[in-house]
């Protein structure tokens, strides 16, 4: 029996009965789990922890018991969204959009905007305009018949939920107000409005950048999702992680200060059921800018952060790279996020290192999407240590692509962290290794290497799909989704290494990895019952696994009414 230290024998709330996996550090496989006060009391059997709680609630679970899900790179906040806009999902035809649209507009006041989620399905959009059966968007004509007294957009999806080209439409009323003409030409590269014969635009729009940018290019005129709605998408967004078992989210991308304030404002009202993680995103427009927000105002981020057990910020994003128009788009409109919770970015190589400079100077972790970029991004973080000593401030890689074991050594020594997105690059995009050899393929998204060398390492969802299951099985199977070939069948990960990516290994990323993770005595009381033994299914079954119950410090956040407790 493991007991926490200093416990008395009272006061206990739940003794939880099934297979538990405790993810300790000896792999450890109890019978029952003790919580009260909203931490872990001990593990052992049903006999011992009922001795060790007397007058705990007894509730036997015929699933198992894991430590909660700890999406490391969550962008929760943008699942809301997806409820806030009506849904295109099954419409197979263009009449179909139209009958849709149509009646949306018998719903809205003349002359209010009528706004919905892409053509496609959830929650990818893959092909989009290819799923309908004219194989094309709607134009601004047939939108016009649809609603003929409203400005009507079809917005595009996020290149992040699925795979580009990325395509939207608007109404001849939108485009007015939009200010697009025959003679618009988008800021940004890579952005497409189409025209008809006459030159005249016809209200479909294409993108193929990735990450897409055409909500802060075209359609930044659209109605501003509000400070309540943002609330309400993130309190919607909490339910559905809960359901799928997640406890915890980080969010390294960084998040805009109308997100953070959403946080703030939900913790306020003791509404905050998640543990959330969140980086600042900042908005400097220069180096001297940069260096005054740093020194000035972002102290509450330095170090592990501000904030206690269920909102904490700590550290900021600085982006590597990525297109100037872009970043000069965002930052003259710093309210028009589209689907991403940050502010874009970008910057050239030796502006991102007087940036990371200026971080470590002022005790700020350094967070930035790397996704093929490593070799270049490791020299730059080996001349910032020589200076500033890197190991121990806890500084992030996130969405790491393809790397090569000497850089991995390197982040070893520099005491660097790493997310991972498999879902994202081993199956969704996984077909752009389709010319590398299988040696070279297994670097992609090397979650074994990683924990070989033991490197603090954790995986993430990127809100595509919610289900931690989708990771965990990219993890294992390394399955590319069209043609099922298998991305360096060297580096397929054993199920429990998989499985701890996506739960105890988050805990690092908050500097709660002796506090949160395993179920162990001591540690926050976050867990998930599930239908199933996630070590003991098959990989490709995984996604079948359904979440009975989620419990974070000790109480119930979803599924409560399923295994026979109370909240």
């Amino acid at each position: 029996m493991r007991q926490a230290p200093g416990h008395a024998d009272d006061g206990s709330d739940y003794v939880l009965c099934g297979r538990v996996l405790t993810l300790d550090s000896r792999s450890t496989v109890a019978e029952a789990v003790a919580v009260r006060h909203g931490r872990f009391a001990g593990t052992g059997t049903r006999d011992e922890m009922t001795r060790l709680c007397p007058g705990a609630r007894v509730i036997r679970t015929d699933g198992v018991v894991i430590p909660g899900f700890n999406d490391s790179h969550a962008h929760m906040d943008t699942e809301g969204l997806r409820e806030h806009f009506p849904s295109l999902s099954g419409a197979r035809s263009i009449d179909d959009v139209l009958t849709r649209i149509s009646a949306l507009a018998r719903q809205t006041a003349p002359g209010q905007w009528i706004v919905t989620m892409p053509v496609g399905e959830q929650p990818f959009y893959y092909d989009g305009p290819l799923t309908l059966a004219e194989k094309r968007m709607p134009n601004r004509a047939e939108l016009d018949r649809a609603a003929p007294d409203h400005p009507v957009c079809i917005l595009p999806p996020s290149s992040y939920w699925g795979l580009i080209p990325c395509h939207a439409a608007v109404n001849s009323r939108a485009l007015s107000i939009l200010g697009i003409t025959g003679a618009t030409k988008p800021r940004i590269k890579g952005i497409e409005v189409l025209h008809d014969s006459h030159g005249e635009p016809t209200g479909v729009f294409v993108e193929r950048n990735f990450p897409d940018a055409m909500q802060l290019d075209l359609l930044g005129a659209l109605p501003r999702v509000t400070a309540s709605d943002r609330r309400n998408a993130i309190t919607k967004a909490m339910r559905t992680y809960h359901a799928h078992g997640v406890t915890s989210i980080y969010e390294g991308h960084g998040c805009a200060t109308e997100i953070l304030s959403a946080y703030r404002q939900i913790h306020e009202d003791s509404s905050l059921t998640m543990r959330v993680g969140a980086v600042v995103s900042p908005t400097w427009t220069s180096l001297g800018d940069a260096e005054r927000q740093m020194s000035d105002w972002l102290a509450y981020a330095r170090g592990s952060g501000l904030g206690d057990d269920r909102l904490r910020v700590s550290g900021l994003f600085v982006n590597y790279g990525g297109d100037p128009a872009v970043g000069s788009v965002a930052l003259s409109d710093t309210g028009n996020l589209g689907w991403s919770c940050y502010v874009r970015q970008a910057n050239d190589p030796e502006s991102f290192e007087a940036l990371c400079r200026l971080a470590a100077a002022h005790d700020l972790r350094l967070h930035t999407i790397v996704i093929d970029k490593l070799h270049e991004i490791v020299p730059i973080l080996k001349r910032i240590d020589a200076e500033y000593h890197l190991d121990g401030r806890r500084w992030v890689l996130e969405h790491v692509s393809i790397a090569a074991m000497e850089d991995l050594a390197a982040l070893k020594a520099l005491g660097v962290g790493v997310t991972l997105i498999p879902e994202f690059h081993l199956s969704k995009a996984g077909n752009r290794f389709a010319s590398r050899s299988d040696d070279e393929c297994a670097m992609v998204a090397p979650l074994v290497q990683l924990s070989s060398l033991g490197i603090p390492v954790a995986a993430g969802s990127d809100n595509s799909p919610v289900t931690p299951f989708a990771g965990m099985r990219a993890m294992m199977t390394r399955q590319e989704r069209t043609t099922g070939r298998v991305l360096g069948s060297s580096a397929c990960a054993p199920a429990e290494v998989a499985l701890r990516a996506l739960t105890v290994n988050g805990a690092w990323l908050t500097f709660e990895e002796h506090v949160k993770g395993a179920i162990v005595p001591g540690n926050y009381a976050d867990l998930a019952v599930l239908s199933d033994d996630p070590l003991g299914t098959p990989a490709d079954s995984l996604e079948r696994i359904a979440c009975v119950a989620t419990m974070v410090g000790g109480q119930f956040v979803h599924g409560a009414s399923e295994i026979g407790a109370n909240t």
